[in-house]
């Protein structure tokens, strides 16, 4: 996948636009057969509301959802109508010409996409875009990967690089986070583990989070975040070899991969195909068990936030302390 791929990927989030908005006495919510318009600013167009956008205008002039949902359509446009006046400025987030949310004004960062890319492509040599997974509140998560490999045992290769959670729109700060590719197969095999984390401030400058060397604009961030998340690789296969170390009990072993399954979120027939596989393979130790999460998040769930739950469930059995905090049982039951 090449930079162009990514961006076409991307197309959801950006054919989706910001729209600041000046609230002037023109401005009006309606209701309409099964559809909501609203008004904004001089009131020289009129754009329809999504359910999402209706729901995200409710919480916005602070009317409860469990009120609003209750009002009679007319009385809804006439109160929002009316809340919305104690508003001087807002923002619309619209999607196919329709409002899908609104805001405060000013929260938006936006970021340039191509320009987040080229930083990206300037800090991690040998760029390979792994996967974009496309998150709600327009967020994109990208996984990618360099050329550096490295043996956690004989036979088992895991590859560097990084992955970056990002808005077009600056609906999120960025984030950047390490993450390997384990190459276990010919699809490979992801893990996200977090050695270090990375977030952008949000106050046009940069920064970093659990790092040094803030003060750098953001794009000096993306580049400078990917690098260091690209060279964690020894400490990463150093905590592998760690987790290999430390045996489950056959006792135990279907106990904490409940617990993970929980924590994962993965659930009926995905559920039963890992626990097949653990049938097939039983996990001997830690690494076995991230090992059989992170091929569910490669190999078997589709929907992204499944995907992105699955990848943090292995990030907090991976660290120590969150995993403690999470599984009680593997607290207990590692040697």
């Amino acid at each position: 996948m090449n930079r162009t791929d990514v961006l076409e990927s991307m197309t959801p989030i950006l054919d989706t636009q910001v729209r600041e908005v000046e609230h002037n006495a023109r401005t009006k919510v309606a209701i309409a057969p099964d559809m909501v318009t609203f008004r904004p600013g001089g009131g020289a167009r009129t754009l329809e509301m999504s359910k999402e956008g209706v729901r995200s205008m409710a919480s916005f002039v602070d009317l409860p959802w469990s009120v609003a949902n209750r009002l009679h359509p007319e009385t809804f446009g006439a109160v929002s109508t009316e809340l919305l006046r104690k508003k001087d400025r807002y923002s619309l987030i619209i999607k196919d010409g329709a409002v899908v949310a609104m805001e405060k004004p000013h929260k938006f960062h936006m970021v340039n996409p191509e320009r987040a890319l080229r930083a990206i492509e300037g800090g991690l040599p040998h760029i390979d875009y792994h996967r974009v997974l496309l998150l709600d509140d327009f967020v994109a998560s990208l996984e990618v990967v360099g050329d550096r490999r490295q043996p956690v045992i004989r036979g088992d290769l895991i590859q560097a690089g990084a992955n970056i959670t990002f808005s077009p729109l600056g609906t999120v700060n960025p984030m950047v986070q390490s993450y390997i590719v384990r190459l276990a197969c010919t699809n490979g095999m992801t893990s996200n583990t977090v050695v270090r984390e990375f977030q952008f401030n949000g106050d046009g400058d940069g920064g970093h989070s659990g790092g040094s060397g803030g003060g750098d604009n953001i794009w000096h961030w993306f580049r400078d975040s990917v690098r260091d998340a690209y060279g964690s690789l020894d400490s990463i296969v150093g905590q592998y070899r760690q987790m290999i170390d430390q045996n489950i009990a056959p006792t135990d072993r279907a106990t904490i991969l409940e617990a993970m399954l929980k924590e994962s979120g993965i659930t009926g027939q995905n559920a039963d195909t890992v626990r097949a596989l653990a049938l097939q393979q039983p996990p001997e130790n830690r690494y076995d068990m991230i090992n059989l999460i992170s091929y569910a998040s490669s190999h078997i769930l589709g929907n992204p936030h499944q995907v992105r739950r699955a990848q943090q469930a292995v990030a907090n059995h991976t660290n120590d302390d969150a995993h403690a905090r999470v599984c009680p049982a593997c607290r207990h039951t590692l040697s």
